[in-house]
């Protein structure tokens, strides 16, 4: 009696087991992947996903913003500045803070940093073809002597005051479009592209007088580039099934051990070398004042034409 009893109770969990499995499997059936090229897999389950990017809200950067500005920055430690990069927001005297300099870029929230901007500003000349140095330099032939900007290819940034001694904010001029003299107050509405506008304390003379020298180091940026590629078009384009030449198999022979240089050095040589050229010719090569004159004027040259092919 004990045996039937403990049976049936075994039957009924078996079958409201059964039947409660089969009603699951039935919701929660799912076709089997195609056996045939024909046939399309189809899930009663499946995520619909979408992602959009949220375009950043235009930017109004002054100084009674920067708390805001602050509030919405990102913070690192360590920042690059690229060719997204629209400015950067000297803030080291501003007290109640300890970050020193606040990094917009298109398309991205700000930038935060314990860095001060002359920092920022030379790991990133440090890593262009010409440094500032080189550039300034360019910049004191054509008689800009304070406050050059920084012109490498398409990528300009002015420093809004000299940063020689002490670290400054730097705007980019690449990426204004616009820009509005605000005569009151004796300053500069720009316009950045994306819509951000920047309350720029410098007169409409300092800003067009750096838009003004931009435009000339550019110019002669170009200028030599263009000279330089255009020499190609006066060389005929040798086939690749052409037989090398000797100067050619030199080039690509294993011995051929030039050591490339940096473009900045190569063109420091060559100036250096051409002055003491000049030197040369106005004093005479045995003048014993050449030395002396090539030390004081930072010209000595350490190293001989012979140099670059060591």
């Amino acid at each position: 009696m004990k045996e039937d009893f403990e049976r049936d109770q075994q039957h009924g969990y078996y079958k409201n087991w059964r039947k409660s499995y089969y009603q699951f499997n039935e919701q929660s059936r799912v076709r089997k992947a195609p056996t045939h090229l024909g046939e399309v897999y189809e899930s009663n389950y499946y995520y619909e996903t979408t992602f959009i990017r949220k375009p950043i809200t235009p930017l109004l950067i002054t100084d009674n913003m920067i708390p805001s500005l602050l509030a919405i920055s990102f913070e690192q430690s360590h920042i690059l500045v690229n060719s997204k990069t629209f400015y950067i927001k000297d803030i080291h005297d501003v007290a109640d803070t300890p970050f020193n300099t606040i990094v917009f870029q298109l398309g991205a929230p700000p930038l935060k940093t314990k860095e001060d901007s002359r920092t920022i500003m030379n790991r990133y000349f440090d890593k262009k073809p010409l440094n500032y140095q080189f550039i300034q330099s360019i910049g004191k032939s054509l008689g800009y002597h304070h406050r050059c900007p920084f012109v490498s290819g398409y990528e300009l940034f002015v420093p809004e005051k000299g940063s020689s001694n002490d670290s400054t904010s730097w705007y980019g001029l690449h990426h204004i479009v616009d820009s509005e003299e605000d005569k009151k107050g004796n300053h500069m509405h720009v316009y950045f592209r994306e819509g951000h506008e920047l309350e720029l304390l410098v007169s409409a003379r300092s800003f067009n007088e750096q838009v003004e020298r931009s435009a000339n180091l550019s110019f002669l940026q170009h200028l030599v580039i263009d000279e330089l590629v255009g020499l190609l078009h006066y060389t005929r384009t040798p086939y690749f099934t052409e037989e090398l030449n000797i100067v050619q198999r030199r080039l690509k022979a294993s011995t051929f051990t030039a050591v490339p240089q940096p473009l900045e050095k190569v063109l420091h040589f060559m100036s250096s070398y051409q002055v003491s050229d000049i030197l040369e010719t106005v004093f005479g090569a045995g003048n014993p004042y050449i030395d002396e004159i090539r030390k004081d004027f930072t010209f000595t040259l350490k190293n001989k034409p012979s140099s670059f092919n060591k």
